[in-house]
């Protein structure tokens, strides 16, 4: 299979992964004689969706953009690269399901739970696709993205059981992360 098809259904899924969170964002319902202040609190109900979606739409945004570049690197695919591939993808396709949890219990440990599994088993699968791609000389190997994918690895996991010493950890992880890949590019140049 081409390279090209992978990334190009890749792109196609995480368009649509993005497609159904936004669909969970519905403008709240408002009785026909509301007042202003009916009117904010009811659009203050929507900012815990807003949040999930948010976090989400920026993790799937860099998971995009580092896949993208990983693929910019290979020049012919295998099936195995295909197989790793779908298998991150699978997890990038259940992360709207503890969006929408989270978005409805956001200091539920439950819902910071799942959400810290499936975003935890998105990166492994991430850190597994890559790892394969550098053993088998599809991409050079640069041990600071590995070692950057394997902390976000154990850090989304480690905010699974964390959410029940405190649902602010798990979201000061949820939270770090990201920010961490916003570094300046200097910090995540390869070796």
């Amino acid at each position: 299979m081409n390279k090209n098809r992978i990334e190009a259904f890749s792109d196609g899924v995480i368009a649509i992964i993005i497609t159904v969170m936004v669909f969970d964002l519905k403008i709240p319902d408002i009785a026909g004689d509301f007042s202003e202040k009916d009117l904010w609190l009811a659009l203050g109900a929507l900012l815990p969706k807003l949040g999930a979606y948010a976090m989400s739409f920026v993790v799937l945004g860099i998971m995009w953009l580092n896949h993208h570049i990983m693929f910019d690197q290979i020049r012919h695919s295998t099936s195995k690269l295909v197989w790793h591939n779908s298998h991150l993808l699978f997890w990038m396709s259940l992360i709207p399901l503890p969006t929408a949890f989270l978005a409805l219990h956001p200091l539920m440990p439950q819902a910071c739970m799942f959400y810290g599994i499936v975003l935890g088993g998105s990166a492994l699968a991430f850190t597994l696709l890559r790892k394969y791609a550098t053993t088998t000389a599809l991409i050079p190997h640069h041990h600071r993205y590995q070692a950057s994918n394997r902390v976000a690895t154990a850090l989304y996991f480690s905010a699974a059981p964390l959410a029940f010493v405190s649902p602010y950890l798990s979201y000061l992880i949820f939270f770090a992360i990201p920010i961490w890949y916003f570094w300046p590019d200097k910090l995540h140049r390869p070796d």
